[in-house]
């Protein structure tokens, strides 16, 4: 029974490269079901990886690199415990669809590997209200983040791509992740946490210097973190 419930899991997260060809009309019956749930709950939900619609503009793509390295090297049953424990969490907003407000450089590297589905856990059903409502309340709670990958903005929410391979790359963000990674900064609960972080090191850094020496960026960006004129981002660290 084990067995068998372990192999349906590796049908609806369309691991594909794990299975046989002869399974593959099996998996079809799956995809063609509906994914995902009319009301709010905390329990863990399949969902298709290009079925949901982002929330922000841009990720950092050195950081989603460094994430499909790690899922590259777990085995089939580590990785399905890794997704349900990591689920992307998804308002159901307008035309029903599913909108993810964190995980975005999780959710992209799936996608860059070919992985079709993951696990999703339903934060809240705003599907009954107007576009610009929906949009109003995403604001209120702070789950939308409308400034693009050189940190202009807001922009418009029809700059939104449809899905998470139209992220755009804000080597900001990656500088932000690697920063906290090295102990420059705490993790901190405030919404869009790195982005401000990422923001504060544009003043400092040059796009060209980052492409080419990103290492020596991260050593001097960390000291940066610890400075008196990061002292108001969250998370610093004296």
């Amino acid at each position: 029974m084990k067995k068998f419930i372990s192999f349906l899991t590796l049908f609806l997260l369309g691991f594909l490269p794990y299975l046989k060809a002869e399974n593959n009309s099996s998996l079809n019956q799956y995809q063609n079901q509906t994914l995902f749930i009319d009301q709010s709950s905390s329990v863990p939900f399949v969902c298709e990886v290009v079925s949901l619609s982002p929330t922000q503009l841009a990720v950092g793509m050195k950081e989603v690199e460094l994430k499909e390295k790690k899922i590259s090297k777990m085995s089939s049953s580590k990785l399905e415990k890794y997704l349900y424990e990591n689920p992307e969490p998804v308002v159901k907003g307008f035309a029903k669809k599913l909108y993810i407000i964190d995980h975005h450089h999780l959710a992209r590297a799936l996608y860059e590997l070919g992985i079709k589905n993951t696990y999703c856990v339903l934060m809240a059903d705003l599907s009954n209200m107007s576009e610009s409502s929906f949009w109003e309340e995403m604001e209120n709670r702070k789950w939308v983040y409308m400034y693009d990958e050189y940190g202009n903005g807001p922009m418009p929410y029809s700059q939104l791509p449809e899905n998470v391979s139209g992220l755009k790359d804000d080597p900001y963000r990656s500088l932000a992740g690697a920063v906290r990674e090295e102990g420059g900064y705490e993790k901190s609960e405030e919404p869009f946490a790195e982005f401000k972080w990422a923001d504060f090191f544009r003043k400092y850094f040059s796009r060209e210097e980052l492409e080419k020496n990103y290492e020596e960026c991260v050593k001097k960006a960390v000291k940066l973190a610890h400075s008196k004129e990061a002292s108001n981002l969250p998370g610093w660290i004296p």
